[in-house]
Formats: C-alpha cells, sequence, structure tokens
C-alpha cells in the first residue's frame, strides 16, 4: 500500500531564484573539487548560499536573470516531523545554516535519521561553505550551492530545517542543534557516532592540534593564551598552531604570534579546503580548541582534547560529546559573566561594536548586529579583546594547568 501523500507548508527558509543564459559552474576558493557544481540553461534553480549569489548571480546580470529573492518551498510541517514515517521515501533537507559546526550536528542528527527511518535516499542542499562535511558520510547526497527546482519536486517529502531555528535567538544563547533536531524527530542518538574520546598516544609521541580561532574575536583565544599553551605542550608532543590567512582574524593572529615557528612549534598559516580542515583535526591525537567549527568537527571522530569557551555555555555546544573536556573562563565583571551566552559581537544604535562588557551596557542596549563585516572592529577588539578574553590573556596559566593535567589523564602509560 502506498504511503499517503505528505501535507505540505511553505518554507521557513527563502531563497532566491534564477536562472542562466549558458552553462555555468561555481565552487568556492576553500572548497575542495567535489563541491564544484554546474549548471545548464532551461532550468530554475533555487539556493539561500548568500555568498554564492553575492559573488556570481548579482554581478553577472548577462549571464544569471534572478526571478526571486523571496522564493519559498512546499515543506512537511513542523509538527509533523516526529510522526510521519519516512521508510522508503526520497527525503530531500533544506539546510537554513552555514556554520561549520551546526551542520556537523545536522550530519549527525541525519545519521539518526537514517538509522531510524531507512529511507530510499537521503539528500541535503545548499550546504554552502560546510559542503565537505557532508562527504564524510557517503549516505548523504549533498548540492552545494544550488538545486533545480525541478529535483525539489521530485523528493517525496521536503524537509525546512531552518524552521527549527523558530523561537530560538541563538545568537543570544545558543542551542544544542543536534539535540534540538533528534527531539523535534523523535529519534535517539546514532550509534554510529559514540560521545567518549579515543585512545591517545603514550607521553611525548602525541600529534597535538591547537586552534585559537572562532568565527568571531567574542570566542577567539587570545595570542598570549595560544603561546603559552603551545610552548607548554611541545615537550609532550609535535604541536602545530592551526590558523586562517583567510581570515582577517588569521592575518592579525599570525602577526602577533611573532616568531614562535623557532620553538619548535609548527604554524598551520591556512587549509587549502575545509576537507582538508576535517582531515587534519581527523589526524591529530589530541586538540585544544576555541569555541569554534574544529571543536565540533571532533566530534566526528572521536579526538580528545579541551574546548575552551569564553562567551558561550560549553555543556551546551558540546551536548552529549565528551570527547573533549571544556574550560570556561572564569570572568565576571560589572556589566557581564562568562558565560553570557553570545555568539556574535553586537551593535549600539551610533554604530559602536563589541559585547556587554567592551561597550559598558546591558544586552538590552544591544538589540542589533553588526550590518556589515567590520575591518576596523575586528583589528580593536583583536588588540583591546572584549573582558572575558582579555582575563584569560592576562592570566592563561590556569588554562596551561588544565590541559597539560587533562593530557596527562589520558595518554596511555
Amino acid at each position: 500500500m502506498a504511503a499517503s501523500p505528505a501535507a505540505t507548508q511553505q518554507s521557513r527558509t527563502t531563497l532566491v531564484a534564477f536562472t542562466a543564459a549558458s552553462a555555468f559552474s561555481f565552487r568556492f576558493p576553500n572548497a575542495s573539487a567535489a563541491a564544484n557544481q554546474q549548471g545548464t540553461t532551461g532550468q530554475t534553480y533555487l539556493t539561500n548560499v548568500a555568498a554564492f549569489a553575492n559573488q556570481a548571480l548579482v554581478p553577472n546580470p548577462n549571464q544569471f536573470r534572478i526571478t526571486a529573492t523571496d522564493a519559498r518551498i512546499a515543506c512537511l510541517p513542523r509538527a509533523e516531523w516526529a510522526s510521519r514515517d519516512f521508510k522508503g521515501r526520497t527525503v530531500g533537507f533544506l539546510l537554513g545554516t552555514h556554520a561549520l559546526g551546526d551542520n556537523v550536528q545536522v550530519l549527525l542528527f541525519l545519521q539518526a535519521f537514517i538509522d531510524r527511518h531507512r529511507p530510499a535516499a537521503v539528500t541535503i542542499f545548499c550546504t554552502g561553505p560546510a559542503h565537505d562535511i557532508y562527504l564524510t558520510n557517503p549516505a548523504i547526497t549533498a548540492y552545494p550551492l544550488w538545486i533545480e527546482r525541478d529535483r525539489i519536486a521530485a523528493f517525496d517529502v521536503v524537509i525546512d530545517l531552518g524552521a527549527l531555528e523558530a523561537g530560538h535567538d541563538i545568537d543570544v544563547w545558543p542551542i544544542d542543534f543536534e539535540a534540538s533536531l533528534l527531539k523535534a524527530f523523535a529519534l535517539s542518538p546514532s550509534a554510529h557516532y559514540p560521545g567518549g574520546a579515543r585512545a591517545l598516544a603514550p607521553k611525548g609521541d602525541a600529534t597535538i592540534g591547537i586552534f585559537p580561532l572562532a568565527s568571531s574575536p567574542l570566542r577567539t583565544l587570545p595570542s598570549a593564551a595560544a603561546i603559552g599553551l603551545a610552548e607548554a605542550l611541545t615537550p609532550r608532543g609535535q604541536v602545530s598552531l592551526c590558523l586562517n590567512r583567510n581570515q582577517r582574524q588569521g592575518v592579525l593572529y599570525r602577526h602577533a604570534l611573532g616568531p614562535i615557528a623557532r620553538s619548535g612549534v609548527r604554524v598551520v598559516e591556512a587549509f587549502e579546503s575545509v576537507g582538508a580542515l576535517i582531515g587534519a583535526i581527523e589526524a591529530f591525537d589530541y586538540v585544544v580548541v576555541a569555541d569554534s567549527g574544529p571543536a565540533h568537527l571532533a566530534k566526528l571522530f572521536r579526538v580528545p582534547g579541551v574546548a575552551v569557551y569564553t562567551s558561550a555555555p560549553g555543556e551546551v555546544l558540546q551536548g552529549r560529546f565528551t570527547n573533549l573536556a571544556r574550560w570556561s573562563v572564569p570572568f565576571e565583571g560589572r556589566h557581564c559573566r562568562a558565560p553570557c551566552g553570545l555568539a556574535k559581537l553586537r551593535a549600539t544604535a551610533d554604530g559602536r561594536i563589541g559585547c556587554m562588557g567592551s561597550l559598558e551596557t546591558t544586552l538590552a542596549r544591544l538589540p542589533s548586529l553588526p550590518r556589515a563585516p567590520d575591518a576596523k572592529a575586528v583589528e580593536r577588539l583583536m588588540a583591546e579583546p572584549v573582558p572575558c578574553v582579555a582575563h584569560l590573556a592576562a592570566d592563561p596559566k590556569p588554562l596551561v594547568d588544565f590541559v597539560l593535567a587533562d593530557l596527562a589523564d589520558r595518554c596511555v602509560q
């Protein structure tokens, strides 16, 4: 007996609809070759990857015709996610976020979905810069930048994961994205991704990666902490300090490190792609990471280490995973205390950018995110960090001691 057709509602996530005058291809400079996508004429395509729209569609009106900027697609209602049986169905998932950490958690959820429902096929589209994450799981088909409207119509069921975010202001307080998705679909975590850590090599033989950068200066570790960690860990293994020169913070950070390479620490200026970053994290025996994408990527391979938290609560972001020990900055000031919950910098009505502590005000007076990237604000906040980060910069020893003790406890004797 055929399954009854799914009821639908319009997606919460909006997309840009476009057509092309001739065949075309595109991939981001930091994406792997597998993320290259090709299109042709005679199709209507949909995307919600803003960087692709801004870099390819808008600057090339002779090649691309944008037919809508607020297109929506028919999706399974949010209220029916937990009650539907998807066995033997082709299911397409519309992605509402392109952050690396969020996409790791979506990947974890998708495996649990596959384990429970045994669908005929699972496809996720508009994965953007996070596309390489999905290449780690051959059971999932992913479209990095766009998808044909006709292909969407061919799925038995379409689910807009952006609908999960309704009612959550994740810029003020994060959610455990994997746990929230599992709850929404009434699923248990997948046994393919256990929450513990793998064993470590004997003392002195470990390969150790330090990832101090996050997407915001709110969560990036101060250079003093990175230097202290690198110097303390060098006698215990082969240390690599991993940066990203394609990020303004990464360039500033490299200057702040000075001649650290002379101490025997390997400085990685950048990884050629997200796929290369994933491979590097998998290869490390032990990592120390800021609150960032690499902290979540470590979950996929059970990499042991320490995650360092400033503004965000580590227990929420790490969820069920215990491969990384948590260390939070013990800061309490006049206007805020850690963790305050902010994921991104905020802006005052007159355009000043910072957080409650750096701007000496309350969250109620910081209702908005900055309207556009502000290089000068990044430079200022890297030189003069927000209070919780400055607290760590002034005294990194408690963090260093915590990491050394954790590494010693985990090493095979």
